[in-house]
């Protein structure tokens, strides 16, 4: 007779266990596959991470999908690049979400440039249209003094992999902020991670080292964090200045007959003879220049990419820095 009870109470107590919901998982949105890998690093198993832009993808040149408003609409942090690398697209995307607690200035927003060591445009880095840059002339003429057009950071400071210590740090910052019942499981990840890339930096620089001074081409103006980390001269852009305010409209920013003429002459007079690139990038326009100038072309990825089996942060500057030292090498001019 009183096994009954027993049992009773035995099977209230499975069902309840059954019934238990799982704890629930941050929902973590970065635009891109970079930032993504390192929240899912610091997070680890406490983070549901997704992405907006594939590594294979140009992050400048997207276009907003439905997808995007459902991956943002749940999202409980949305992880930004910054200084205005999503200019041309998040907006609109933002627009179409429903969701206010990933909104600039919200708790579930992270510009993930918080904290890094910024590169900042200088005049010929840009360009602005006609009409701006005569709003900034009638402005010095109201106030009697020049008034300077802002130009902003270079928004490619991932590729300095230093920035990865920073923004590690500034997600798991957000993270305990967001979650702080995990933040000793954040923690544990972020030191296990920032440990790790400070062995890993001293290997790169020793790596590099023997580069020092060496003069190459940047087809855009995303190689200036690794050139300016490891003591490479970039001698001239292939691409124009970039546009002050990105759009749609003008993200398609090739260099004309005369501008490539000039990048040709410019290698040849210094004996340059490299070209790096991003892998999405024209390869045909810029292996044409590197043959006009007798030089080479090595196109490299500029984020974590699992479709080009660049799982992870640690193999993204592993892939660089293997082929980035070949090209150097083959180059190199005996001393």
């Amino acid at each position: 007779m009183t096994t009954r009870p027993a049992a009773s109470l035995l099977l209230v107590a499975l069902l309840s266990v059954v019934a238990a919901p799982a704890e629930a998982k941050l929902r973590v949105v970065a635009t891109t596959e970079t930032h993504a890998a390192l929240a899912r690093v610091v997070g680890g198993d406490r983070v549901s991470v997704t992405y907006l832009v594939k590594g294979s993808q140009d992050p400048h040149a997207i276009l907003p999908k439905r997808s995007f408003s459902v991956l943002l609409n749940r999202a409980d942090l949305l992880i930004v690049n910054g200084q205005g690398l999503e200019a041309a697209w998040l907006p609109t995307a933002l627009a179409e979400s429903t969701n206010g607690r990933i909104r600039e200035g919200k708790s579930g927003y992270l510009d993930a440039s918080t904290g890094a060591t910024l590169i900042p445009y200088g005049p010929a880095d840009v360009r602005a249209s006609v009409l701006l840059r005569a709003l900034f002339a009638v402005q010095s003429a109201v106030v009697s003094k020049e008034t300077q057009m802002p130009v902003g950071n270079n928004h490619h400071y991932a590729l300095d992999p230093s920035n990865g210590m920073t923004t590690a740090q500034v997600i798991f910052e957000k993270l305990v902020l967001l979650d702080p019942t995990n933040a000793d499981v954040f923690r544990a990840n972020y030191e296990r991670f920032a440990s790790k890339l400070a062995e890993r930096l001293a290997e790169w620089d020793a790596q590099m080292k023997p580069f020092e001074g060496m003069q190459i081409v940047s087809a855009h103006r995303s190689w200036t964090y690794l050139a300016r980390r490891h003591g490479l001269q970039i001698l001239a852009y292939v691409e124009p200045p970039e546009p002050l305010i990105l759009a749609v409209g003008n993200l398609d920013n090739p260099p004309d007959r005369d501008e490539k003429a000039e990048v040709v002459a410019k290698m040849t007079q210094h004996g340059v003879k490299l070209i790096v690139a991003e892998t999405y990038q024209n390869q045909a326009m810029l292996g044409e220049i590197a043959r006009q100038a007798g030089a080479s072309l090595l196109a490299l990825p500029w984020s974590v990419s699992q479709a080009d089996g660049i799982d992870d942060y640690f193999a993204l500057f592993d892939r660089i820095y293997e082929n980035l030292t070949r090209a150097l090498q083959a180059v190199r001019t005996p001393s």
